[in-house]
């Protein structure tokens, strides 16, 4: 597999003109060079296109990397159980059953897609840097680009590769940071962690004084708001959204100091408002599920809807909790032990949009992607929750306290159940969106489940085994 992920892109790009996922498909209708590809500055706009393209797709995050594969994982989902199932075998962990060796060797494959033309974008864009209308322009192309490799190799370090509190000098992944057609071999967890920190904080001072979603919005926000490159930059690896996602990884490392300072640099001190241009979520309404004024960045997936369906949708009701291959439910007294009161004046908004009703009185599916075209990636609440764990005591408290009042929420007391109400609020806030697994195997915990606890031993479970194809290219050690 390394093999042929590399060559992918590398000499030729190939570009479909009918949309931006057929850019990348295998057979496309017309090819260009790379040297042509980038002799415009549309040429790189268009690559970043593809590769959001590419992570819009079902095989990542526009399913199994959200709501799919790896939320099945988390156990989100209690009602799998018949045996025709698509996840029956992935709720149990059977990574080498052949549904789900497919499907993890077409996240793994996907992902290095991505990041290859990724590479080819930065191996570019400083020989052809005059191509650019303005050194702005320039500085952001390049620096999302910095954030999306580091964005793909984490996660991809999160699925394949071990946690740092299992061994950060064990093996894990390839991190794919040049335009070479030479496979490299797995770097150590510890090396992967500092080759996305390096990349993130790179990506972060090309973009700190040009982003219109950075330090610099007042300023910017009026000049850009008619260029159709630089608008709806939630839509793309923002600078704010860089940073936060290197709160993220410095937490996943361990550097708690490192993740709050990250944190802090948006949400500010628990008495504060975020930056702008986010405020937080002030009432509860279906026609803002998602809490859209607190998503730092998302993907733009117009199909969302028919890929929902068979899980979530209409197909999956005709078809009932009991016939159904594909619906993705759970049990109404599980979700209600985690989302109901703890005080008579929690009134929680997710709780009130979230969920759909089944051909079951006793089950429920996700209603928190319905009418949506949107598949948020990194929002605010989840800097509140790491700056909550890593400032502890009172002011960790406060920031958790500062994000339940805009759900609904009764602010808590005891600072000594900080961490454990800290993980309720991951479990209700993460639904759907792919995190809760990278959250139990940060912690190396010996069960795992948000509606469906099982025992485990953390090494059998939290790393998904490399595809088949690229363990015959050497990886196996």
């Amino acid at each position: 597999m390394k093999r042929k992920i590399l060559l992918i892109g590398l000499l030729v790009i190939t570009f479909g003109f009918v949309s931006c996922s057929d850019w990348f498909d295998v057979s496309p209708k017309s090819d260009v060079k790379a040297d042509d590809l980038y002799s415009t500055e549309s040429g790189f706009r268009d690559v970043l296109t593809g590769v959001y393209a590419l992570m819009a797709t079902e095989n990542l995050y526009g399913r199994q990397m959200t709501f799919g594969y790896v939320d099945v994982l988390a156990q989100y989902y209690d009602r799998i159980s018949l045996k025709s199932h698509e996840y029956i075998e992935t709720v149990n962990f059977q990574y080498k059953e052949p549904v789900d060796e497919i499907a993890i060797n077409n996240i793994w494959s996907t992902q290095y897609k991505a990041i290859v033309n990724l590479n080819t974008l930065l191996f570019y864009i400083d020989q052809n840097r005059y191509v650019f209308e303005s050194e702005n322009i320039y500085k952001i192309y390049k620096g999302e680009a910095l954030a999306l490799r580091a964005f793909l190799h984490f996660d991809m370090l999160r699925l394949f590769g071990p946690s740092p509190i299992m061994g950060e000098d064990l093996k894990a992944i390839p991190y794919m940071d040049s335009y070479t057609n030479i496979a490299k071999e797995r770097s150590s967890v510890k090396e992967v962690l500092e080759k996305v920190v390096a990349d993130l904080n790179a990506a972060r001072e090309l973009m700190k004084e040009v982003d219109s979603y950075g330090p610099e919005y007042e300023n910017l926000k009026d000049s850009y708001a008619d260029d159709r490159r630089l608008k709806n930059r939630y839509f793309h690896l923002n600078y704010y959204a860089t940073t936060a996602l290197l709160a993220r990884v410095e937490l996943y490392a361990g550097h708690t100091q490192e993740a709050l300072n990250a944190a802090v640099e948006i949400i500010g001190e628990p008495e504060n408002e975020p930056v702008q241009p986010f405020e937080l979520a002030i009432e509860s309404s279906s026609e803002d599920r998602l809490f859209e004024s607190e998503i730092l960045f998302t993907l733009d997936i117009a199909n969302l809807e028919n890929i929902i369906d068979p899980y979530f949708g209409e197909t999956a009701l005709k078809s009932g909790l009991t016939n159904s291959g594909t619906i993705l439910a759970f049990s109404t007294t599980k979700r209600d032990n985690l989302f109901g009161k703890e005080s008579p004046a929690d009134d929680d908004y997710r709780l009130k949009n979230w969920f759909a009703t089944t051909s079951s009185s006793n089950s429920l599916m996700s209603g928190k992607l319905t009418d949506s075209e949107q598949m948020p990636l990194i929002r605010l609440s989840e800097l509140y929750y790491i700056a909550a764990e890593c400032a502890g005591g009172s002011r960790g408290l406060d920031y958790l306290n500062k994000i339940r009042a805009h759900r609904g929420l009764v602010a808590y007391t005891d600072a000594s159940k900080l961490e454990e109400n800290i993980y309720k609020e991951y479990c209700k806030e993460f639904m759907n969106e792919g995190q809760m697994f990278y959250y139990y195997k940060r912690k190396n915990l010996s069960s795992m489940g948000v509606y469906s606890t099982k025992t485990l031993v953390p090494e059998e479970v939290n790393v998904l085994p490399l595809p088949f194809e690229e363990q015959d290219y050497g990886n196996k050690n």
